[in-house]
């Protein structure tokens, strides 16, 4: 896994099944969600995009 911000790392940490999808991820998806939340201002913004992600990594497929 590449290098991974610490407030991410936290929160995929917290839950096994975010991290197992995001870990699945090709390289350069995984870069491109870390930048999306990087390029953030504000840390409230920053907070918003890391449970964004978390939601979509484990958002039922399918459907």
């Amino acid at each position: 896994m590449m290098d991974v911000p610490p407030d991410i790392r936290d929160a995929l940490a917290k839950d096994a099944e975010a991290r197992r999808v995001f870990d699945k991820l090709l390289p350069s998806h995984q870069h491109e969600c870390l930048r999306w939340i990087e390029e953030a201002k504000r840390r409230e913004t920053r907070s918003k995009r890391i449970g964004g992600m978390m939601e979509r990594l484990t958002a039922p497929r399918g459907a």
